[in-house]
């Protein structure tokens, strides 16, 4: 996913098509406007999280912890056997469905910075820095902001919920 992302804004740059570079004032703004991009590029692509890995495994477990807990006896060994083997599996799927969702993120963003001219690097080292081509600056920033999702995610599924109950 990062590569399609680094190959969509190497194309962007090499058509000219890219926005002018946003140079924010300090480093300050640089960082917020990191945070925000990951925001909004975590809120693009959480309607579409259904689609990833981990709702099978995750539906395999309830249904396999429900007929162990219908059981008049109660569960067998066998059962127990099922729930730890589907909860294995369910683990696996988050893992998948994490590193997926990087991925998808890192070159949502990558893409993103190349057509709307944000490149971190050159935010931060100034307007007269060529150290890098944009396009690679593109790809860093994307992978930065694609690496933020998960925890902007987290923090606003806390917000949402409101606090833990005791």
């Amino acid at each position: 996913m990062i590569g399609v992302g680094a190959v969509a804004g190497w194309l962007i740059w090499r058509s000219g098509a890219s926005a002018a570079k946003i140079q924010p004032e300090d480093t300050t703004g640089v960082f917020l406007t990191l945070l925000v991009f990951a925001a909004a590029v975590e809120r693009i692509l959480e309607p579409f999280s259904r689609w990833l890995p981990g709702r099978a495994a995750e539906a395999a477990l309830s249904q396999t912890m429900t007929d162990a807990n219908s059981r008049i006896d109660g569960p067998t060994e066998a059962d127990r056997a099922a729930i730890a083997v589907a909860t294995a599996k369910v683990a696996r799927a988050k893992a998948n469905r994490t590193i997926v969702a990087w991925g998808l993120a890192s070159g949502l963003a990558t893409v993103a910075s190349s057509a709307g001219g944000f490149y971190v690097l050159h935010a931060v080292a100034g307007a007269d820095w060529n150290g890098v081509a944009v396009w690679v600056d593109a790809v860093v920033t994307g992978v930065m902001v694609g690496s933020g999702t998960k925890p902007l995610h987290d923090l606003i599924t806390r917000a949402q919920n409101g606090p833990p109950s005791p």
